[in-house]
This record gives structure tokens, C-alpha cells and sequence, in this order.
């Protein structure tokens, strides 16, 4: 399932879900660019399916922020699965060569700033003579 879809040249999050019954088989994916009427619709129009239910995406706030990431690198569509994991999972593409590296750069950067932050902070407390298994 991709919990994003591409329009008007940014990405954007699927509002919903729809969880339906086709040939006795029980699915559910995010309803994309296509939209809710279009599902209602496609019921309508093929015995073999029936909607059970549609679902409200609720979006956390790091999906939100991540969202964001990939709609200022201006990611064109294509990448809609690598996309996808990033916004849902904050997962990467594996590799060094992938579309969204440039924000992993940037995390990995971040992370490290705050190890070497923290690794100054514990050895200037250690000169001063405080035990820092005392904090």
C-alpha cells in the first residue's frame, strides 16, 4: 500500500482508506488520487466487488513533517514507492544512490551533531570532576 500519491507536482497524503470484499477476498489500501466517488462508483459498477468500509487516515506529525521533506527536494513522480516508506516508515531506499539521499544526509548529520554535542558535554562535566552516573 503507498500512503502517498503524486498531484499537481507535489506529493500529498490519502485521506482514507477503503476496505472492501473482491471475489471473497477481504482488501484494504489508501484511497488515492482517484478519490472516494470513484470507489463508490467502481462498486456500483462490478457485482464482484462490495465496500465494507472507508477508513480516516490519520496522519502522526513525523509523517506530516516528512511529507514536507520530500515536497522541498520537488521529487518528481516515479518515486512514489521510496516516496511512500519515507513518509510512513522513515524508511530509506537501501544504497548511496537514491532520490531521497540528500535527507539522509541531512539526519545522519543531525544525529551525529547530537553525539558529539553530547560526548562534549559528558567530558567537559568529567574534567570539571563531576560524576556524571551522579545526574
Amino acid at each position: 500500500m503507498i500512503l502517498i500519491f503524486y498531484k499537481n507536482g507535489n506529493w500529498h497524503l490519502c485521506s482514507e482508506k477503503v476496505k472492501y470484499i473482491q471475489h471473497g477476498e477481504e482488501i484494504t489500501q489508501y484511497v488515492c488520487s482517484e478519490g472516494h466517488d470513484w470507489w463508490v462508483d467502481f462498486e456500483q459498477k462490478w457485482e464482484h466487488t462490495e465496500i465494507i468500509e472507508f477508513i480516516p487516515v490519520e496522519p502522526t506529525q513525523e509523517q506530516l513533517d516528512r511529507l514536507e521533506e520530500i515536497n522541498q527536494l520537488n521529487i518528481p513522480d516515479g518515486f512514489g514507492y521510496e516516496c511512500s516508506q519515507y513518509v510512513e516508515f522513515g524508511i530509506f531506499p537501501e544504497g548511496f544512490n537514491h532520490v531521497l539521499r540528500p535527507i539522509q544526509i541531512m539526519k545522519q548529520q543531525d544525529e551525529q551533531d547530537d553525539y558529539l554535542i553530547d560526548s562534549d558535554f559528558r567530558l567537559s562535566l568529567l574534567e570539571m570532576g563531576v560524576n556524571i552516573n551522579d545526574l
